[in-house]
């Protein structure tokens, strides 16, 4: 009974760790996508604010 006891107990200290590294990797990945979602974002905005600007200079008063 023991020694079953063991084996359970090293098997799920095997599984936990693969599911550290899974976890480990979700986040990197979603850290990578959030990264290059808001250099996006901000070419958009500084695009957009400049199509403002040059909006704004174009006015003639």
């Amino acid at each position: 009974m023991v020694g079953k006891m063991r084996k359970l107990l090293r098997k799920a200290a095997g599984r936990r760790g693969s599911v550290f590294v899974e976890y480990l990797l979700l986040v990197t990945l979603v850290g990578l996508g959030v990264m290059v979602g808001l250099t996006t974002i901000r070419s958009a905005l500084i695009n957009e604010l400049n199509d403002l600007a040059n909006a704004i200079n174009a006015i003639n008063i």
